[in-house]
């Protein structure tokens, strides 16, 4: 600051200066420093007079009256820039603190964040700089923060995630992998629902993360994974059917004969997810009941309700019986079923009652007459309706039809594409 006295002397010397230069050159000299300021005007301002640059900013003061910054203050917007680095190095505003509007002040963008103080989004992924600092706690220099596939503002706009979260579900799998790749639902651990996280599904198990039942068998995955107590051995890649079966006193269903019907099954032709063929049929042999001459439907229903221990958890039921009432006079009734629930009568002569319960395990399954007019009828040569289904086969004769002969049904194709499970709503997949 310059004192009053120093003033008017510094005023006298100039008017000295100005007359005699004025005299004796014929020149007028009224700016000592160049700075495009006249002296007075200096003084009056409070620049100084042999200072082109008052506050050392970088800007002359003349040029601060143009930019109208303050020649007096270094940083006229208090931003952290000084006003000749913002016009000349930086290209931001000196009057204005934040000059891209982002929410950071342009030294803090210059000097923290590295970010560009002329662009509000610097990285260009839709989301001001300031936002992805403060709000969502992203990085303003990287279009993906999290590195998961997906674009922050993506992430916050369009798939409701977060994007400074790599996995905002916690599945086990990125929110990119999950839109981009799989289609599941990157705020939703576990997709299809079915007791299994996504990422499990697709890391661990090799199962579709948006299909509860990958195998198409009508047990979920979760299910067959987390309950080996119902369902021993079971696999969600490759189809499961689980039959209980009881037999009454002084009859008998061999092992030998379950395990025909069970190779039956593993050697058919059925594609599965893990590239096998067949299928797994798990037949539980689990009590013996009270012995009755003869059985009826109603008899069986009482049966069924009494000794079936696994309703309402995708078993079939089969009930090995003295005799199914019935018998016509076209022949002797020797199996009965529908949808989930089968009895079978006991016979003396060798594989007879295995392939009869292979047969009614089909009607179980879904196989009826209303797809097939050769099904439960003599219509057809075994020949050209190789299947125990049909009326012609053998009595020990055991396996289903398949693709390929003349006239032939395909039983193992219908069943691929609609074999009935019995309901699951006792089962709970995640237990």
């Amino acid at each position: 600051m310059v004192s009053s006295r120093s003033t008017a002397g510094l005023v006298l010397v100039l008017l000295v200066g100005l007359g005699t230069v004025g005299f004796v050159g014929g020149t007028t000299v009224v700016d000592p420093d160049s700075d495009g300021v006249p002296p007075v005007t200096e003084l009056r301002d409070g620049t100084a007079v042999f200072d082109a640059d008052t506050d050392g900013d970088g800007l002359a003061d003349g040029a601060e009256r143009r930019y109208g910054t303050d020649p007096t203050a270094a940083d006229t917007d208090g931003d952290g820039l000084d006003d000749g680095a913002e016009v000349s190095e930086v290209g931001t505003d000196p009057l204005e603190a934040d000059t891209d509007g982002d929410g950071l002040e342009d030294g803090t963008e210059r000097r923290e964040t590295g970010t560009d103080p002329t662009s509000s989004d610097t990285d260009g992924d839709g989301l001001a700089d300031g936002d992805e600092l403060r709000e969502y706690e992203t990085d303003p220099l990287a279009v993906d923060s999290d590195d998961d596939g997906l674009s922050d503002f993506g992430e916050l706009e369009e798939y409701g995630t977060e994007p400074a979260t790599a996995d905002t579900d916690g599945d086990g799998l990125a929110d990119g992998p999950e839109v981009l790749e799989h289609e599941t639902d990157p705020t939703v651990a576990d997709t299809d629902d079915d007791g299994l996280a996504d990422g499990e599904e697709v890391h661990e198990y090799g199962t579709e993360p948006t299909t509860s039942d990958t195998d198409g068998d009508g047990l979920s995955d979760g299910a067959e994974v987390n309950r080996q107590d119902v369902f021993p051995d079971a696999d969600p890649l490759r189809t499961d059917i689980y039959v209980e079966a009881d037999t009454m006193e002084r009859t008998d269903l061999e092992r030998r004969e379950v395990e025909r019907i069970v190779t039956e099954f593993d050697e058919a032709p059925l594609e599965n997810p893990d590239g096998s063929t067949g299928a797994a049929l798990h037949v539980d042999l689990d009590e013996t009941i009270p012995w009755d001459s003869e059985t009826d439907v109603g008899d069986l229903n009482e049966i069924r309700a009494r000794y079936f221990d696994r309703q309402g958890l995708g078993y079939h039921y089969l009930v090995i019986v003295e005799d199914v009432a019935g018998d016509t006079s076209e022949g002797n009734v020797i199996g009965k079923a529908g949808l989930g629930t089968m009895m079978v009568e006991s016979q003396s002569g060798r594989d007879q009652t295995g392939s009869t319960a292979m047969h009614e395990l089909g009607h179980s399954l879904g196989l009826s007459n209303t797809d097939f007019e050769g099904i439960d009828t003599d219509e057809y040569r075994f020949s050209s309706y190789s299947s125990v289904m049909n009326y012609n086969a053998p009595r020990d004769y055991y396996g289903f039809s398949a693709s390929g002969g003349v006239g032939d049904f395909d039983d193992w194709g219908y069943l691929d594409d609609h074999m009935f499970t019995p309901a699951t709503s006792f089962v709970g997949s995640d237990d």
